[in-house]
């Protein structure tokens, strides 16, 4: 988590790496995925996704903070803090969805669908309410926007044994990241824990798996540098590589803040390589949040997409949303996402969750009616 919208697309001042002689090509994407993951889209197309906030998070819980102009982002911890101990699964989170595949929410008056086609997965993430299990929210989010197929997990740690696991979904993609420290997977420390994990995740639904989502505040903190974490990164790569399972995604999770110029980062020195990464993932928020304005759509969302199109790279969109500003019942708000909506239908994102959740940052969940139903309109949105 994290977000921090980049309003300016940044040009790398180095090439992006070329990968190591004699390292084999990534398993899938490396011949013809581009083709592949569109004709997997349009199929899905009647799908929904959705990215699923962690039941309770350590002293990790996300915290945002101001992080340049209209960002936010994560208060980083020590690299110390991140267990590297089984942070034991959640048992009966892999229910069906409480709503049939062939179902839709019920709409209130005035309810206006997205037009279809749909070109990718959308979504939302999950804000727990009234002490809820995490099953009970995602079938509450079922019966709000949609049957959800698509799930983001977080792990603070290292990821747990997967049956029973909140990432052993029944029929959904998931999208789940984990944390180690740098230094001790760089060095092999947790090959054998990582590599047991890998291999038990099954291989009859897509599992886009992504080591340290949001890095750039734990190295500006000191906590790790970018060299530690490439290496750490390639090595979790390689791990996964021996699984032998296609429907692994090696995502790399960043925040569209670090392709901003004020940001003062370089992109390639979090890019592992393109020989190991998949996916691009990005959290990106409405720029103008921080200012009480709603930025044109193109304007946060557009840098990150030249940067995904310039590596050749499938990309999806982890977290986005949007504060309501000062005044606005909601209609506001609304009309900026049906804008969002109608831009990245276009740009045919692989999935695009919005992080309906509340953080010391703000609160960015839709709980007035015309934000709620402008995103369930893309969500319920057929083919």
């Amino acid at each position: 988590m994290g977000p921090g919208p980049s309003i300016a697309p940044v040009r790398d001042a180095h090439p992006a790496p070329t990968p190591p002689p004699g390292r084999r090509p990534r398993r899938l994407y490396r011949r013809g995925w581009l083709v592949a993951v569109t004709a997997t889209v349009v199929l899905l197309s009647t799908t929904v996704a959705v990215a699923v906030t962690q039941e309770r998070e350590p002293a990790r819980q996300p915290a945002p903070e101001a992080n340049g102009p209209g960002s936010i982002a994560t208060t980083p911890g020590g690299a110390a803090s991140l267990s590297a101990r089984p942070t034991g699964g959640v048992a009966g989170l892999g229910a069906n969805p409480s709503l049939s595949p062939g179902q839709s929410p019920s709409a209130k008056p005035g309810f206006q669908p997205f037009p279809a086609p749909r070109a990718t997965l959308p979504g939302a993430s999950i804000h727990l309410v009234g002490g809820e299990s995490f099953s009970a929210g995602v079938a509450r989010s079922d019966r709000t926007y949609g049957p959800l197929r698509m799930v983001r997990v977080f792990y603070p740690g290292l990821p747990p044994a997967w049956s029973g696991s909140r990432a052993d979904v029944v029929d959904r993609t998931v999208v789940v990241s984990f944390k180690a420290p740098p230094a001790e997977v760089a060095a092999g420390k947790h090959d054998a824990r990582l590599t047991q994990w890998f291999a038990s995740i099954p291989r009859d639904h897509d599992v886009y798996w992504s080591y340290f989502h949001e890095p750039e505040n734990d190295v500006e903190s000191g906590n790790y540098t970018t060299a530690q974490f490439r290496a750490a990164w390639r090595r979790v790569a390689g791990l996964a590589d021996r699984a032998q399972n296609p429907r692994l995604r090696a995502t790399l999770i960043l925040m569209c803040w670090t392709l901003n110029p004020n940001s003062r980062r370089s992109f390639t020195d979090y890019y592992p390589g393109g020989d190991v990464v998949d996916v691009l993932g990005w959290d990106c928020y409405n720029s103008g949040g921080k200012y009480n304005r709603y930025t044109e759509p193109a304007k946060v969302f557009g840098p990150m997409i030249s940067k995904s199109k310039e590596l050749g790279k499938p990309w999806g969109l982890a977290e986005t949303g949007s504060v309501r500003i000062a005044g606005d019942s909601g209609t506001g708000r609304a009309a900026w996402i049906r804008s969002m909506s109608s831009y990245l239908n276009g740009q045919r994102p692989l999935w695009v969750a919005y992080y309906d959740y509340k953080v010391s940052g703000g609160d960015f969940r839709l709980t007035d009616q015309p934000s709620k139903d402008a995103w369930r309109a893309w969500c319920s949105a057929s083919a």
